[in-house]
């Protein structure tokens, strides 16, 4: 409890944010990103307009209830090198269930690269597919594949086309961290 505590004096709005799991309501629309709660290691790959690999390096993809279990929220990080030289990529998505349209609404904040893009979309089979656009007009595609309750594959494509042709500019490999006292 002093853990909270503590958190809640350096971080007022934590206990406002953070949710045990959920809500009563929405339980079943939330499986889908809610399967994905927890501590993720990554394999994380970028790929220039070429197809060619331009960067493998590992990250943590760490996701969380977040705002009375109405939405999940995940911060990803991996270490990167830029112009500048080495920086450490950070962003947060903040997901919510609409059960008007029966969609997704997805939010990216790359604070690093100033980024931010609105996705919608959800489950197609075995698969959850949000679509959606850079504040430059480029079209997002990003699909979690492969899905199991320890992995899923997560690919971020890109359309300079208005949709015609996609290019593989990311992809994510995630392995759940597990606890080692739980084991």
């Amino acid at each position: 409890m002093e853990l909270r505590s503590h958190c809640d004096r350096e971080f007022p709005i934590y206990s406002a944010l953070r949710a045990n799991g959920p809500h009563p309501s929405l339980t079943e629309e939330l499986k889908d990103f809610g399967q994905f709660v927890g501590q993720w290691d990554m394999d994380v790959t970028f790929f220039d307009k070429a197809g060619a690999l331009v960067y493998h390096e590992p990250g943590t993809w760490s996701f969380a209830w977040v705002l009375d279990g109405r939405a999940v929220q995940d911060v990803l990080r991996y270490p990167r090198v830029d112009e500048t030289g080495p920086v450490l990529g950070i962003g947060t998505t903040l997901r919510y269930y609409d059960r008007r349209t029966r969609t997704w609404t997805v939010t990216w904040n790359g604070v690093v690269t100033g980024v931010t893009v609105v996705l919608s979309g959800g489950r197609v089979g075995n698969e959850l597919r949000l679509e959606g656009a850079d504040a430059d007009g480029t079209l997002n595609r990003w699909i979690f594949t492969e899905i199991t309750d320890d992995r899923f594959v997560w690919s971020g494509y890109e359309s300079d086309d208005d949709g015609s042709s996609w290019r593989l500019e990311q992809r994510m490999i995630g392995l759940r961290r597990r606890d080692a006292s739980a084991a």
